[in-house]
């Protein structure tokens, strides 16, 4: 039985690729950002956008050190990229985000790269990769 993180995944990636083929790489990661968020809604998805990522470093609090870029069904995050070369960074930002925002499935989505499939990464934090 396919996880409901899974599920979320290939959905993300279906509405990417989607996107990615009618629009292309070039635009600002707020464009691609909003379109995944209003597809993901189109298919009855909860979608929170601009997420505030705590950190609590023993007594201190930071309530908003980072900010998720989508969080789908409050279990995967998405990291939305419009960059031109994919870096090993970025998939380690989101596993971060996923930790602290104590999830288990991060996702990298670079709208910047020709072909969507080279910019879409998961961050696992307990799941299979």
């Amino acid at each position: 039985m396919q996880e409901p993180e899974d599920r979320i995944a290939s959905i993300v990636y279906e509405l990417g690729e989607m996107i990615h083929r009618r629009l292309g790489p070039g635009l600002y990661e707020s464009v691609y950002r909003d379109i995944l968020a209003y597809e993901l809604r189109k298919r009855g998805l909860q979608v929170e956008i601009e997420v505030p990522v705590p950190l609590v470093w023993d007594e201190l609090r930071f309530d908003r050190t980072y900010a998720a870029d989508i969080v789908v069904e409050g279990l995967v995050i998405v990291e939305v990229k419009a960059v031109s070369e994919q870096h090993p960074i970025h998939k380690a930002q989101a596993l971060t985000h996923t930790r602290l925002l104590n999830k288990r499935l991060g996702l990298v989505a670079n709208f910047g790269l020709i072909l969507f499939k080279q910019g879409f990464q998961r961050a696992a934090n307990g799941m299979p990769e």
